[in-house]
């Protein structure tokens, strides 16, 4: 770890998935004489007054809020560094007004296991895993009608297509799918299969599965309310490897457990981890995994050398290589540069 000139302030947030790496960074920037500010959890940290007022950096995994508030008396603060992909607590336009530059973890060791998982969660969902489990288990008869369905000639339709939507569309390019999206603008489509850009009514009345992959924030929180699943085929299969708040969860458990569409795979929630309590963990029609469904060992090892990497380069006056609001970094090489 580097340090500039003088030792920094830097608050450290726990996470519980990534204490241990908050750990030995913490202790290695404690060792090139940095101060560490450690904050057990979220909870504690938006319990602390002003807990961005004399601080320099933050490490964290930034899913908690970090209002406009908190950055405008934060004349200090020069980045927020999130050892995960998700910033969405940051309140972003704050933190460019306030030279702030926000930086995350979207390595592409995380991007290939999101990917891979989707086209699993897909493939799970449509071919009914847990179904075929359970007809095993139980030594049932084989089903008549069958349930599974093949990948190849259904249309399948992305909601959202960044880094982890377009790897996703790569993969399954050689499955003979119809693929589509729905983006507020244009993605980049380079070396991607044809896929047309469609509205989101559109999508949902006509793909065989929508896969959820856009990014939580005021335009897409509650997006899919109980209207529009309601639009979807009822053969259809709904996939979320997104956010849970992008989709209403009551509204979805009602178009589940009433057949009004065929299944979903969820891996994201309103509210983690899932409560015991949940309606989804009793409906048969539905695969859930507890939010790491793409977390695999390559990719957790993956944010934490992009986590230092991001660290090492702020504290050295550079701009971080995962750099969520770029348009940033002119003013911010200005006011904090080497």
């Amino acid at each position: 770890m580097a340090k500039i000139g003088t030792p920094l302030d830097i608050a450290v947030v726990g996470w519980h998935t990534h204490n241990k790496m908050f750990d030995e960074i913490s202790a290695d920037l404690q060792n090139v004489g940095h101060r560490i500010i450690r904050h057990a959890d979220r909870a504690a940290f938006a319990a602390a007054r002003d807990p961005l007022m004399a601080v320099d950096l933050m490490l964290c995994a930034a899913l908690f809020p970090v209002t406009r508030a908190m950055l405008t008396s934060a004349s200090r603060l020069r980045a927020i560094v999130s050892a995960i992909t998700g910033v969405e607590g940051v309140d972003m336009p704050a933190a460019t007004e306030c030279t702030v530059v926000v930086a995350n973890a979207q390595t592409e060791e995380n991007i290939t296991g999101m990917a891979e998982a989707t086209v699993l969660l897909i493939l799970g969902a449509l071919y009914d895993f847990n179904g075929t489990q359970e007809l095993l288990r139980k030594s049932l008869p084989r089903p008549d009608p069958l349930r599974a369905r093949q990948v190849r000639g259904k249309t399948i339709g992305f909601l959202g297509l960044g880094k982890i939507g377009r790897e996703t569309a790569r993969l399954l390019a050689p499955w003979g799918a119809v693929l589509q999206y729905n983006v507020r603008r244009d993605a980049d489509l380079a070396g991607l299969p044809t896929m047309p850009r469609v509205d989101l009514d559109t999508l949902l009345k006509t793909s065989d599965v929508v896969v959820v992959l856009a990014s939580l924030n005021n335009e897409t929180r509650g997006l899919l309310s109980a209207e529009k699943l309601r639009l979807m085929k009822s053969t259809a299969i709904l996939v979320n490897v997104a956010r849970g708040a992008i989709v209403d969860e009551a509204a979805l458990i009602d178009v589940l457990r009433n057949k009004t569409i065929a299944g979903a795979a969820i891996d994201c929630f309103q509210a983690e981890p899932l409560s015991l309590e949940s309606p989804l963990r009793a409906l048969p029609n539905v695969i859930l995994t507890p939010h790491m469904i793409g977390h695999t060992y390559e990719a957790h090892h993956s944010l934490e050398v992009a986590t230092r990497e991001n660290l090492d380069r702020i504290l050295a006056g550079q701009p971080p290589r995962y750099a969520i609001n770029s348009a940033v970094l002119p003013a911010w090489m200005a006011k904090w540069g080497a």
